[in-house]
């Protein structure tokens, strides 16, 4: 988790100049699934560290004596409880993330929903791209319940985020999605199903949360889920203000999505905050996650990759 000075808030969401609000950032990649498999050994995969280590370099508002982190880690109000049965509908549709960056492996959390290609995947931004490129050899287990893999490995042919977090890592634009190959000449969807997925939605919802936390307290192995009504916005980041959860799943949950309704994603894990000072966060911020909107630049990110 990283510790950061007190900037400004407007500092958090800078974009370099010229940037296009509308551009959607994206990469083919080259590793076929053989490839994928390989490179991620059992060594590779048990070393593989939380993906919110990216998140170190985005300032926090200036109000807050901390920084971005992975996930709520504090005492919650709904604490994350275990997925008993992960493998079952509908929860079979969320899944573990590996990738690989220059600055070494990591994990994060996934979800399928429904699209043309029956082979799309939601997570968060910094789960695509990071260090300054896309990742490479990325992988999805759907279902994953420990050291079983009951629906195998699924491999990325195409990653995408939006222009504003590939252009300036901007933390309200911090979703990404995966395009993944077939395996056996099967698309995912079709093997582990779909969650919807919804956009423009009011802000008065009662969200499902569900991650793979690997950070203490918890082992990165099980599927976990918040139950939680909306908690606001946070209110130091100009608009579309990320939403507010109670939920105290850590690195690793990033990417997680967020069920509105038992059947659409809404948003995705993306940060919580690390306090130095607990009592200068205080209740709006200690023990929350927060995710990204889902308003008009998601919904143009999903349709261009659903084809």
């Amino acid at each position: 988790m990283a510790r950061l000075v007190a900037l400004t808030a407007a500092a958090l969401v800078a974009v370099p100049a010229g940037a296009d609000a509308e551009a959607i950032a994206s990469r083919s990649l080259d590793e076929t699934t053989r490839d994928v498999r390989e490179y991620w050994t059992p060594d590779r995969m048990a070393s593989a560290r939380p993906a919110s280590e990216q998140l170190a370099r985005i300032p926090a508002p200036s109000h807050l004596l901390g920084g971005l982190s992975g996930g709520g880690g504090a005492v919650a109000r709904s604490p994350a409880r275990p997925v008993t049965n992960p493998g079952a509908r509908p929860y079979r549709t969320h899944g573990k993330v590996f990738f690989h960056l220059p600055s070494g492996n990591y994990v994060c959390s996934g979800t399928v929903v429904r699209a043309r290609n029956k082979r799309l995947v939601v997570t968060a931004g910094h789960c695509v791209f990071g260090d300054g490129v896309f990742a490479d050899n990325w992988m999805f287990v759907p279902g994953k319940d420990g050291g079983r893999e009951p629906f195998g490995r699924w491999s990325a042919a195409k990653l995408a985020a939006p222009g504003l977090w590939q252009a300036g890592e901007d933390i309200r634009y911090d979703v990404g999605m995966a395009t993944i190959r077939k395996r056996g000449g099967r698309r995912l969807q079709k093997v582990v199903g779909a969650r919807g997925i919804a956009f423009n939605k009011g802000r008065n919802v009662r969200f499902d949360a569900f991650g793979y936390p690997a950070e203490p307290p918890f082992g990165g192995t099980r599927l976990w889920h918040c139950k939680s009504p909306a908690q606001g916005s946070d209110n130091g980041v100009p608009s579309p203000k990320p939403t507010r959860i109670d939920c105290d799943m850590t690195g690793g949950s990033s990417g997680g999505g967020w069920v509105i309704g038992g059947r659409r994603v809404n948003s995705v894990v993306s940060y919580g905050y690390e306090c130095t000072l607990p009592l200068v966060c205080g209740d709006s911020e200690a023990g929350k996650l927060f995710g990204p909107y889902f308003g008009p630049a998601i919904e143009r990110l999903y349709r261009t990759q659903r084809r």
